[in-house]
Parts: C-alpha cells; structure tokens; sequence
C-alpha cells in the first residue's frame, strides 16, 4: 500500500526569547535567555503567488520593515529563495524585545525566520540544529543565538568544530533588572570602538574574573558578583558611547543588586539582584534616576531567566 501523501505545511509559529549575553567578562562566550520574546506567526497561502506581507506590533512596530527587507524574512529567504518556496507569505510579528539595545534583538529575528523556513518544508533542506548554525555564522558570534534556541544560560565556544555549548547553572536565588535607556548603540559601532590588541594584563585578569563569575554561580557565593563582573576588557570602550554608566552600575549596587554590566554591546545596563520584587523595583528606580541624571530617560524592567528556549510548531 502507498504511503498517504503528506499535506503541505501552512501555518508555523515560533517564539524566541531575548538574551543577554557576556556578563562582564565573557565576552562573546556567555549569554542568557530572558523573559521577553519575539514571536513570529507565518501563514503560506499556497494558491497565490506575491512578495511577503508583514504585520508588526510591540517593539519597533513603527519602524520594522513591512516586507522581503525585514530581518525575519531576509532570514527565512536563506534557507527557502522565492525559487524554493514562491507562495504568498504573511508574517505576524509580535515583538517585546528592544531593538539595538544589547537584548538579543537580532539574533531572535534570525531564528525566528531560519527556524520558519525549516518548519515550512517540514525540515527538509535544513533541521532546527542547522538554523542555529546558520544564525551563529550570520550574527557572527554564538553568544545570543545559543541560549535563544536552548534556553537558560550557555558557555559557547564557536573556534571548535563542530561548535561546543553548555549550560551554566544559575542559582535561583538571583534575578535581574534591565535599565533601558532612550537612545540605542549599534553593535557594529560597539565593536568599532573596541582595540584591535589587548594587553596581557587585560586577559589574565578577564578569564580571571571569568572564572571567579562562574565560582560564584556554581558555589552561590552572591558576595563575588560585584567583582566577578567588572569587566576591563570591552566595558571600558564601550561605556563612552553610554553616558551614566559608570553611575547606573554604582545606583544599582547601592541599591541591593549583587552586580552589573551591560548587557551585550549595550546601552542596555543589566543587574544581577535578589528575587524581591520589592528589591528589584527598588533597584530599577534607582538606575532609572541615575540614567536621568546623565540626560537620559529610560525604563527599568524585572526579569527571569528564559529555561525553555525556542518553541516552535506547525502544521497544514
């Protein structure tokens, strides 16, 4: 007997978390997922033809693009051309994660139209381990795209091959506030202000706090955050380019965070804090008024960690 023909497939949804990644001293080596996401709802209408129609709300609706030049689509396109896939493609876009602040904006999008377009072909040119390579080699370093697929955070070491990640455990006992502030950093000018060389005093002492931060994971010893997260090897460069750091990051720790940083490239500055969500608000006002004393506004927001990663589902 014949096997029964497989529908084609006609609706996909994905959900990515943000991230956050180096954590001070793990520069484009750890990252976290965090509680806000981007979701991406695809309709294929497979008795028409067209260019991709886009719908968005949340986060930068206003100023996403609303076709073929979106992020999510540009991404979808390199695993399924028009050639591949030449059917009207309507994409709904829920986004809760600020763009170009340092939350893992891009690296969600990537995923989120790489992923789609696995699903769409019911994974027969690529499987959903082949999209996160294809998002890492795209976003260039893993960092973002390794915690957004598995959730929770991740070490990643992309000079091997095939590239090696796992999970760092966080003790529960810990929550974060991202202080978000009204003006955005790209991450190519972020990685343009930084030194061709460093010293080797900066990377002695780098994996050095590196490995204190992971102590204190590991060990719960709270008391060494503060330390383990003064980076010296990107911060300082990067802080120029966001006026009040240095003054957010003091707001915070006197107000009851363990420590801070920023989070990846910036402006966004994260803080690691007690899961209070007295202490936390607390903390979030206090760099709010910090970043408004440098002239900027900014909003402060509670957050966990991400442990489910990527959701993806579809169907005909």
């Amino acid at each position: 007997m014949a096997a029964k023909k497989r529908k084609p497939i006609t609706r996909v949804n994905v959900r990515v978390p943000a991230t956050t990644s180096n954590l001070g001293p793990g520069f484009d080596v750890i990252g976290m997922a965090l509680s806000l996401h981007c979701e991406v709802s695809l309709t294929i209408d497979r008795t028409r033809r067209g260019p991709a129609i886009v719908e968005c709300s949340g986060e930068g609706a206003e100023s996403l693009p609303k076709g073929e030049s979106n992020l999510v689509v540009k991404s979808f396109r390199q695993v399924l051309p028009k050639e591949r896939l030449p059917f009207a493609l309507h994409f709904k876009i829920k986004n809760e994660i600020p763009l170009a602040r340092g939350l893992g904006s891009s690296a969600a999008a990537r995923l989120c139209g790489l992923l789609a377009a696995a699903a769409a072909r019911d994974f027969r040119y690529t499987r959903p381990e082949t999209a996160l390579t294809h998002a890492v080699r795209l976003e260039g370093h893993p960092d973002n795209c390794v915690p957004a697929f598995f959730g929770g955070c991740r070490i990643s070491v992309a000079s091997t091959d095939p590239m090696v990640h796992f999970p760092i455990r966080i003790p529960k006992t810990i929550g974060f506030v991202a202080c978000i502030p009204d003006f955005e950093v790209s991450t190519e000018k972020a990685r343009r202000i930084m030194p061709a060389k460093v010293s080797v005093k900066t990377a002695i002492e780098t994996s050095g706090r590196l490995a204190m931060l992971l102590y204190a994971f590991e060990s719960e010893s709270l008391s060494l955050i503060k330390t383990a997260v003064r980076d010296t090897l990107h911060e300082p460069h990067r802080a120029k380019l966001i006026p009040g750091f240095e003054k957010v990051r003091a707001a915070a720790e006197r107000h009851g965070a363990f420590g801070a940083c920023l989070s990846g490239s910036g402006p966004t500055v994260l803080a690691l804090t007690p899961k209070s969500p007295q202490r936390r608000a607390m903390i979030g006002r206090a760099m709010v008024r910090a970043f408004r004393g440098a002239g900027s506004s900014a909003r402060a927001i509670s957050l966990d960690i991400n442990t489910n990663g990527t959701k993806l589902t579809w169907g005909a």
